[in-house]
């Protein structure tokens, strides 16, 4: 009963949630995870029980686009009544990104829904996006939750083919051929793994057989590791215009404690010839609270990337998995103490200082551009109000209300694709309201939420209906309300998921 339990949870978070329930079974002395005890972790893991007596509460605990909360007490929207909003307004993040609750799709309607929804038979919306997924990675980073399957030239050129069929059976259906999409994605596991044969394939399938905007983004994700000038220039050949690549930090010895393998000098040089070529923009993600970093070395981190003169960067904030390898290696000791929650507040503010400082714009609460080379659309249109087709083993994506997910495990995949089917592994259903939700999550990104217009779009008096609780955060001091929209404040900005999933949930529950 817990196995199909936890086979209900979106295939790219499955393996971290069962680490989760597998390390909270261990903490209780027990030997087999029942189904009470699947759903006692599953309460704790959420923030929902014995919140107050984790030891582990200075840690920032991620539970990455978990559907539910079940929050019942309207105390629990409120922020904490406090002078200093930016350490304290909450006690906790809610989620990596805010998500509302939505029911599964039941097994015996999932292919039905699919159908009707590449037979254009659902609200159209107008921006569409790819989204493909590449479940290898040659190491496993101690700090991500996304890790799937080890790396083997044999079974990614396996993987290739199959992914590129599934790519041919898809772009056949008719809404596929009904309007241009506007970004590609490719996301993992690690792209750049692959070899540069098969990455040129991929990104020429890609092209030839979707409509693609004459300005689409087609970015392509990965690390440095591996990365050499053939996989970069047949990456160029095949049309990506934009690399998205993890640097997490430019200090080498952190660098290597979190098991990222290529030196700061390596990274430097990789991204000086991609940005010299000129063909494609190319960003970074840095990561603020890592094990060992100081406020001086995330310093030098972003003076780092200002110095390279590349298009964006991305500020992301350390989220340490329950079950995972960097909590197990605070835990024994091998690593210190990552920042705290508190401690993180202050690496958030000195980003931002320094990017406005240097002239960056900013794209969103997280993002950054250099120039107007970056433009971060498929990151942008994926918390909008967009449609996007998913593709390959572990993918997700949405199509009206509904979102699917595709099969996580290689060998269910490969049977799927053989067979000429969709890979269908999992679909949740999104509400009546579903629309709403997404402008809300997609608007407090961009760091303001348009309470009077989206009240008019959605024919809902949504003022009313959340006031007590925005009355309380600009109290707080987290937002500032003005004409209908409210504005989010520096303390805002930094508990910004937070406020975003408890709007959605004002009107879920």
């Amino acid at each position: 009963e817990a196995k199909a339990s936890l086979k209900k949870a979106p295939p790219f978070v499955r393996n971290m949630a069962q680490k989760g329930v597998e390390a909270y079974a261990r903490k209780k002395g027990m030997v087999t995870v029942t189904q009470e005890i699947l759903e006692e972790a599953k309460e704790v893991l959420m923030g929902i029980g014995g919140r107050k007596n984790n030891k582990k509460s200075y840690l920032n605990i991620g539970y990455n686009r978990r559907q539910t909360m079940h929050l019942t007490d309207e105390k629990t929207y409120l922020a904490n009544e406090t002078d200093d909003p930016l350490h304290e307004a909450f006690d906790r993040k809610m989620a990596v990104h805010a998500m509302p609750k939505n029911d599964p799709i039941p097994a015996e309607q999932l292919q039905k829904l699919w159908s009707e929804a590449m037979a254009g038979k659902v609200v159209r919306q107008p921006v569409r996006t790819i989204y493909i997924h590449i479940p290898f990675c040659q190491g496993h980073c101690l700090f991500c939750g996304f890790y799937q399957n080890a790396y083997k030239q044999n079974l990614a050129k396996q993987y290739t083919d199959a992914l590129i069929r599934e790519m041919e059976l898809t772009a056949k259906e008719p809404f596929i051929k009904s309007r241009p999409f506007h970004t590609v994605y490719f996301g993992g596991g690690t792209p750049t793994a692959l070899n540069a044969g098969d990455i040129l394939r991929l990104v020429s399938t890609v092209k030839k057989l979707y409509p693609l905007a004459n300005d689409c983004e087609i970015t392509f994700e990965g690390r440095f590791f591996n990365f050499g000038k053939d996989k970069i220039e047949a990456a160029l050949e095949a049309g990506v215009n934009r690399f998205s690549l993890g640097v997490q930090t430019f200090d080498s010895h952190i660098r290597k404690s979190i098991g990222r393998k290529e030196s700061k000098e390596k990274l430097i040089e990789t991204l000086s010839d991609i940005r010299d070529i000129g063909k494609a923009t190319v960003i970074v993600d840095l990561i603020y609270g890592l094990p060992g970093q100081t406020l001086e070395i995330w310093k030098d981190d972003i003076d780092t990337y200002l110095s390279l003169d590349i298009d964006g960067c991305d500020l992301y904030q350390l989220n340490v998995f329950v079950g995972g390898a960097l909590e197990k290696s605070v835990s024994k000791g091998a690593l210190p103490k990552p920042a705290s929650l508190k401690e993180q507040a202050d690496y958030f503010i000195l980003g931002i200082e320094m990017m406005e400082a240097a002239h960056q714009r900013r794209l969103s609460i997280t993002h950054w551009a250099n120039n107007t080379r970056e433009r971060s659309l498929y990151n942008i249109f994926s918390r909008g109000c967009s449609e996007c087709v998913p593709l390959g083993s572990g993918a997700g994506g949405w199509l009206g209300n509904n979102m699917f997910f595709l099969e996580g495990d290689l060998k269910d995949y490969f049977t799927a694709i053989k067979a000429d089917q969709k890979p269908l592994s999992m679909g949740l259903k999104g509400s009546e309201i579903n629309l709403l939700l997404k402008d809300i999550s997609y608007q407090i990104e961009l760091g303001y939420c348009d309470l009077k217009t989206l009240s008019v779009k959605h024919n809902l008096n949504i003022l009313s209906r959340v006031r007590p609780v925005i009355s309380q955060w600009e109290k707080v001091g987290l937002i500032r309300l003005s004409n209908g929209c409210i504005y989010l404040t520096r303390p805002g900005e930094y508990w910004a998921v937070n406020l975003a999933q408890i709007l959605i949930y004002c009107f879920q529950l």
